[in-house]
């Protein structure tokens, strides 16, 4: 017998396939029942809708500019030698 409910790892998976396209209605069901009994689950939801809102408010406003995320050479230099010390 498969349980009814999710937990919390398959919840906070649940909510953000939820943010690119609609659930089973069961899955919706389950994770509402989830969210309404933890706070946690709740809080990354509410945490997901967030960086979403953001990250399309950043894309859609044409004073940032597009390299604006870009990492500089010294950035990138650091970070590469810091993979290579942990291969």
């Amino acid at each position: 017998m498969t349980h009814w409910m999710f937990c919390c790892r398959d919840v906070s998976q649940k909510v953000s396939q939820s943010l690119d396209g609609p659930l089973p209605f069961h899955h919706r069901m389950a994770v509402r029942i989830h969210l309404m009994m933890c706070r946690y689950c709740a809080r990354v939801r509410r945490q997901l809708i967030l960086l979403r809102a953001m990250s399309r408010q950043v894309d859609s406003d044409p004073s940032t500019p597009r390299d604006a995320a870009a990492l500089s050479p010294e950035a990138r230099l650091r970070i590469k030698e810091k993979l290579r010390t942990l291969t």
